[in-house]
């Protein structure tokens, strides 16, 4: 049986060039090395380190099979394509949402591909490339409540919960103010704290809600929608990296992207959640 344990992250890289400059007694000669810079220095390196959180699907989540762990999800097949057309191979490391950027600055990963959306603060730590994926969202409540919560009015001086840092986080804390707001690590933890009347409501994005419907019967996606106030998913990468990489990773973005809808849909197929 297919399991759900945790989510995912992504990186980016830059090059680095040396000159050591060698004198031999009164003579003019100089000898300069200088190391492999871009995008051939990168295939030189021959490895990126991803970060992501693989506890949000169908985006990047863990999938038990056959005693195999392995992080899947329409995230990842984005990052087999990044990593083909970059000529690398890739290695994930997955990480609580609000620790990845830290990471990306402190040189522990090189991109991150997370769902992430590339908002004015976070453009300050990152470069981001082009958007890849678009979403709505939408406010789940729990299936003996849904008559009861069907404006955002109904919910406006209630308990919601919402993944810290997100988007998500952003909207409820713009639309409804005066509500209670939980912050919490993973879209799980989420559907878990409603279920067991923690909070009055959270909020996700429809492929998550379509999830956690399934692995959590006693949970639903309500009438209460938001559109997606930020610019979508992109991929986020450490500030100042070389024109040559970004270029090849909006190419890889740019031929893939009318296929992420499908890979979303597969995702969501293909995932079973523990209940």
């Amino acid at each position: 049986m297919r399991k759900l344990l945790k989510k995912l992250a992504v990186v980016g890289m830059a090059g680095a060039m040396a000159i050591s400059l060698a004198g031999c007694g009164s003579s003019a000669e100089e000898t300069a090395k200088t190391e492999k810079t871009g995008l051939a220095g990168l295939q030189e390196k021959g490895k990126i380190v991803v970060g992501t959180m693989a506890a949000t699907p169908p985006y990047e989540y863990h999938l038990v099979e056959g005693g195999e762990d392995k992080i899947v999800g329409s995230d990842i097949q984005l990052l087999e394509e990044v990593a083909k057309d970059l000529g690398v191979e890739y290695e994930i490391k997955d990480m609580d949402f609000d620790g990845l950027l830290v990471a990306l600055q402190a040189g522990k990963i090189d991109m991150i591909i997370s769902a992430m959306s590339p908002t004015e603060e976070r453009e300050k730590n990152a470069d981001f490339t082009d958007v890849y994926y678009r979403g709505r969202n939408v406010m789940m409540v729990r299936k003996d409540d849904v008559d009861k919560y069907t404006t955002p009015e109904s919910l406006a001086d209630k308990k919601l919960a919402a993944i810290k840092t997100s988007v998500q986080q952003s909207i409820l804390e713009t639309e409804l103010p005066n509500a209670e707001l939980k912050l919490l690590g993973k879209s799980t933890e989420l559907a878990i704290d409603l279920a067991n009347r923690k909070v009055e409501g959270v909020l996700v994005d429809i492929p998550t809600a379509t999830l956690l419907e399934k692995g959590n019967p006693a949970i639903t996606a309500s009438e209460i929608y938001y559109e997606d106030t930020s610019a979508g998913a992109a991929i986020a990468m450490p500030n100042g990296t070389d024109k040559e990489i970004m270029e090849t990773i909006n190419k890889t973005i740019a031929r893939v992207k009318p296929e992420y809808e499908g890979w979303l849909k597969d995702a969501m197929e293909g995932v079973e959640l523990e209940e």
